[in-house]
């Protein structure tokens, strides 16, 4: 007989992590706790990206922002957000320009930060900063001389750009000005930007992914017209849209997997929610039963995992795939901010957490914005038994999404805690008694899993 336990609600993961710290089983300082969400920026700005994400060298997660306050917006902020969560002082990429609009990231690599910010910094004509500009940090940010992409930029503002790295090294962006969606290899100004706009369905609000195994660029797009969400691969050659089945959000999340493959997350009915991997077919996330979704986002993880978190205006819900994404974690449930709408979710965990934003309408006022809570990996622990004469034999197993946990700590076994082994399992043989163990499963950089096993 087995018997799995899971934790689905960030209280109850509270509770058993406060019970191994009390037993001497600390987490690791890496890992920060859950439960509390920070404001990063000061308005709304709906369902469409509203940051720009990318992860240091030493981890640190820079998260970029039009502001400093409501629009017009004059300056690029940087917001540090340590490993372990915690969220340090906006500093300034540029600051005092006549408009700019919310900023792409991407890190490249060698560690360096490339920002590209839709932006002018005077209202002159003659302005060489009007269209596309690159700044590469973080600390002293370095800008370009001119910017890029301003041939076909109407507002040079207000385009709505999301940029990648290639394989060579190479920028590569998406934006959207106008009707007109365009996209571009490198940052140089004399390079005349692509014309991808599908025929009789304008695409609005691109995202962007690279798939480093093999090279291809692919974006997700709202069709203005049809109003579905599509994905299309733009390099290393033109595709022809593919539609997500079902799809109807305003703005698509994108995430390229690390081992191969560029997927998307949304739901299809507000009820449902999938994960759809470019050039396959959808997978069901689990979503717990009753629970309303207004939306979903994807970000990728280490090892291939990903990310997947749905939610409405009172509760946000987080799960995280296996390595070769055929299974998933315990979905947390964490309450949500406070708000009067609820728009979209963004992500970036490569680090290991989720590092995990929401976007609010609040009070109208100053609490309107992006909030940040930093979410853990979740345990689960398995127990099973075998009678052998008058002995009884207990493996407890632990695991990440059906994967193996090696190393983690197994707490509540007669004669003290014990380590999984490489399968992730830890096995006794005790007495036949009529006794019940309550085992807590504990791992750094993790939430606990707890059950129950009778002898």
């Amino acid at each position: 007989m087995t018997k799995t336990y899971r934790r689905t609600t960030v209280a109850v993961v509270l509770a058993a992590l406060l019970a191994s710290i009390a037993l001497g089983s600390a987490l690791a300082a890496s890992s920060g706790p859950p439960g509390r969400w920070t404001q990063i920026t000061k308005q709304h700005n709906g369902p469409r990206t509203n940051l720009g994400l990318a992860r240091s060298k030493d981890g640190t997660l820079h998260v970029f922002w039009a502001g400093p306050n409501r629009a017009p917006y004059t300056a690029i902020q940087d917001t540090p957000i340590s490993r372990a969560g915690a969220v340090g002082k906006p500093r300034p990429v540029v600051a005092g320009w006549s408009g700019v609009n919310t900023p792409t990231a991407v890190t490249a690599a060698n560690g360096s930060i490339h920002v590209v910010i839709s932006g002018q910094k005077t209202n002159s004509t003659t302005d060489p900063f009007a269209g596309l500009n690159e700044a590469v940090g973080p600390g002293s940010w370095k800008l370009g001389a001119r910017a890029f992409g301003n041939s076909s930029i109407t507002v040079a503002s207000n385009a709505d750009v999301h940029s990648g790295v290639l394989k060579s090294g190479e920028l590569v962006s998406v934006w959207q000005s106008a009707a007109a969606l365009l996209f571009q290899v490198g940052v140089d100004p004399s390079t005349q930007p692509k014309n991808i706009t599908p025929q009789g369905d304008p695409g609005v609000n691109p995202v962007l992914a690279v798939d480093q195994r093999s090279g291809d660029v692919i974006i997700a797009y709202h069709g203005a017209s049809s109003g579905s969400n599509f994905f299309r691969r733009i390099h290393q050659s033109l595709g022809a849209p593919q539609t997500m089945a079902l799809s109807k959000g305003d703005a698509p999340s994108i995430a390229a997997r690390a081992g191969g493959g560029v997927y998307s997350a949304y739901t299809p009915d507000g009820s449902r929610v999938l994960l759809l991997r470019y050039g396959g077919g959808p997978k069901s996330v689990p979503v717990p039963k009753g629970t309303r979704v207004l939306t979903a986002g994807v970000a990728a993880g280490p090892e291939g995992r990903l990310w997947v978190f749905y939610g409405n205006e009172l509760e946000t819900y987080v799960t995280r795939t296996s390595k070769a994404v055929s299974g998933f974690e315990p979905v947390q449930t964490l309450e949500s901010p406070k708000s009067a709408q609820y728009f979209r979710l963004e992500g970036e965990g490569s680090a290991g957490p989720l590092d995990l934003f929401v976007n609010l309408t609040v009070d109208g006022r100053a609490k309107d914005g992006s909030y940040h809570q930093q979410v853990w990996p979740a345990l689960s622990l398995s127990a099973s038994k075998k009678t052998v004469g008058n002995k009884v034999q207990i493996t407890a197993r632990v695991t990440d999404a059906g994967d193996a946990v090696a190393g983690a700590r197994v707490s509540g076994l007669p004669g003290g805690s014990k380590t999984t082994d490489a399968k992730g399992s830890v096995v006794v043989t005790l007495p036949v008694s009529k006794r019940t163990l309550a085992l807590t499963a504990t791992k750094p950089g993790y939430v606990a899993a707890t059950g129950k096993v009778s002898l």
